[in-house]
C-alpha cells in the first residue's frame, strides 16, 4: 500500500533526544556491557515518553542472535510477542537487493546489462535515456528518478539526470528493476523472494504481500505521536512491492542479517562488491548495492544499513560484517524513529558515531539562543504544499514538530531564521512573505517541502 504523504517520506528520519544521557558502562565489543537488561528497563520508558505501542529489537552476535526483546501492544489491547509481525517499510529494499544479487550468483541474472531487454515503462519510452539503465543504477540510487513519480508536476516518471550521475534516493528505481525481473522470470517479486531468500533461511513468517487473514491478529498496527491509532481502514499488500510493505518478524530478519554477513546468500566477491562504495550519500555515508555503508568506525568495523519509514512505521537493521554483529529495531508509532536512533546510540558502543555518521555529512551546527519572541511568530499550523497540516510548537529555545505521519521531534536555532534536529542534517527556514511566514524545509541545498502559517 502506498503512502501519499510526502510529509512521512521526507521527514520520517528527522529525530532528537534532549533526555539527559544516562553514564552507561561499556565495553570492548559492539554492544554495552549489559545490554540486555538495559534494554529491558529502557524500552519502556522510552516507549512511555514517546507513545510508541511496540517495540521489536534484536541484537546479533558473533554471527547468532543474542537477544529478541517485543514490548508493549501491536494491537490495543493485544500485548505484543516474539511472532508480532511488523511492517517495515523500505527495508523491503534490502530483500529486493539479495534477492537480485542471488540470481547474479546463480548466473541468471546480470548487474550491468541494460534493463530495457526486458522493460521500459512507457512514461520514458521517448527517452533515450532509458537504454542505459542497469540494476546496478536501481541498487545504488543513480538511476536518475525521484523517490516516487507522483513528485514530479507532471505525475509522471521523469528522468532528473542521466542514469548513473549521482546518487537521489528512489522507490521508483526499485520499482522499475522489479518490473524487469517479473517479465524476465514470468514470477513475481514474492516468489522470487520466497524461493532465493525466505525459505532457504527458514523466514516462516517474511512476505511481501499480505499475510493470511488469521495472521492479521500478529499485525503491528500504526499509531500517531500520540499513540492513536492511524485511520487505516485497510492495510492490505496485495501485490508485492520491492521498495515497500515487506512484513516480517524481528526474528526472521536477524535471520536474514545472518546470512547476508556469512555470504551464505551471495558468495565472497558478489559480497565484495555489494559492500564496495559505489557513490557518496554525503561526506559520511557511502550507498554501496542495496545498503548504506558507513566506514571508519573503531577497532576497523564498518556498518552496512537500512532504514524503514512510513506512516506509523519506524525501523532500522545495521548489520557489522567485521564482527557479525547487528541490531535491528522495529516501531509502529509516528515517533519511532526517535526510539530507533536512541536505542542504536546506547546499546551500541559508539552508537553516537553512528548515527552522526549516517545521518551528517558536516559538522553538526552550534546551537544559539534566540529572542522568545521569534519563536513565538514562528509557532502555529502551517498548510504544506503536499496537502497536509504541520505544526511548530515552543518549547524553550526549540519549536517540536507535530503532523501526521510525522515524529514529534525538536529543532533548535542556528540562526534567527534557520533551525535543525540533531541528528539529521534538513534544515528549517522561516521567512515573511505576501501571505504571511512561510517555512521551507532544506536538504541537500534543496526545498523538499514548504508550507504557509495559517492566520
Amino acid at each position: 500500500m502506498k503512502k501519499t504523504i510526502l510529509v512521512t517520506l521526507t521527514i520520517f528520519i528527522l529525530i532528537s533526544c534532549k533526555k539527559d544521557q544516562p553514564i552507561l558502562k561499556k565495553h570492548d565489543g559492539i554492544f554495552i556491557a549489559d545490554v540486555e537488561e538495559f534494554l529491558r528497563k529502557e524500552i519502556p520508558e522510552l516507549q512511555s515518553e514517546q507513545h510508541v505501542p511496540a517495540v521489536g529489537v534484536g541484537l546479533i552476535e558473533n554471527g547468532s542472535i543474542k537477544f529478541i526483546h517485543i514490548s508493549g501492544e501491536h494491537q490495543l489491547g493485544k500485548k505484543a510477542t516474539k511472532n508480532t509481525i511488523f511492517n517495515v517499510a523500505s527495508i523491503t529494499k534490502a530483500i529486493t537487493t539479495m534477492t537480485v544479487l542471488k540470481l547474479i550468483d546463480d548466473g541468471n541474472w546480470k548487474l550491468d546489462e541494460p534493463l530495457y531487454t526486458y522493460w521500459v515503462d512507457p512514461d520514458i519510452i521517448n527517452d533515450s535515456l532509458h537504454r542505459r539503465i542497469t540494476t546496478r543504477h536501481s541498487l545504488t540510487h543513480t538511476i536518475g528518478f525521484k523517490n516516487w513519480r507522483r513528485m514530479n508536476d507532471s505525475g509522471r516518471l521523469e528522468f532528473d539526470f542521466e542514469p548513473g550521475d549521482k546518487y537521489q534516493y528512489s522507490g521508483e528505481g526499485m520499482e522499475y528493476l522489479k518490473v524487469a525481473l517479473e517479465n524476465k522470470f514470468n514470477k513475481d517479486l514474492e516468489e522470487l523472494a520466497d524461493s532465493l531468500i525466505f525459505k532457504p533461511l527458514n523466514m516462516k513468517d517474511a512476505t511481501l504481500k499480505w499475510i493470511p487473514e488469521n495472521d492479521t491478529l500478529r499485525f503491528a498496527k500504526w499509531y500517531d505521536g500520540k499513540g492513536l491509532e492511524h485511520n487505516v481502514t485497510d492495510y492490505s499488500t496485495p501485490d508485492a512491492d520491492a521498495a515497500d510493505d515487506l512484513l516480517i518478524t524481528v526474528e526472521d530478519l536477524a535471520k536474514f542479517g545472518i546470512a547476508v554477513m556469512d555470504t551464505s546468500i551471495i558468495n565472497k566477491s558478489i559480497f565484495n562488491e555489494m559492500i564496495k562504495p559505489q557513490v557518496n550519500i554525503h561526506d559520511n555515508a557511502k550507498q554501496g548495492l542495496g545498503w548504506t555503508i558507513i566506514d571508519g568506525l573503531p577497532d576497523k568495523n564498518y556498518a552496512l544499513n537500512h532504514d524503514g519509514g512510513d506512516m506509523g512505521v519506524a525501523t532500522t537493521i545495521i548489520l557489522f560484517p567485521r564482527s557479525e554483529s547487528g541490531i535491528i529495531v522495529f516501531t509502529n508509532g509516528d515517533n519511532g524513529r526517535i526510539l530507533c536512533n536512541t536505542i542504536v546510540k546506547k546499546a551500541i558502543t559508539f552508537g553516537e558515531q553512528i548515527i552522526k555518521k549516517l545521518y551528517w555529512g558536516g559538522e553538526i551546527p552550534e546551537v544559539i539562543t534566540i529572542n522568545n519572541d521569534l519563536l513565538q511568530k514562528y509557532s502555529g499550523t502551517y498548510q504544506t504544499n503536499q496537502n497536509t497540516e504541520l505544526s511548530f510548537v515552543k518549547r524553550d529555545n526549540a519549536l517540536k514538530i507535530e503532523g501526521e505521519g510525522v515524529p514529534g521531534v525538536e529543532i533548535y536555532p542556528k540562526s534567527d531564521i534557520e533551525f535543525f534536529p540533531t541528528d539529521f542534517e534538513v534544515f528549517f527556514k522561516f521567512m515573511n512573505v505576501e501571505e504571511g511566514i512561510k517555512f521551507e524545509l532544506i536538504s541537500q541545498g534543496k526545498i523538499i517541502l514548504e508550507g504557509i502559517k495559517n492566520q
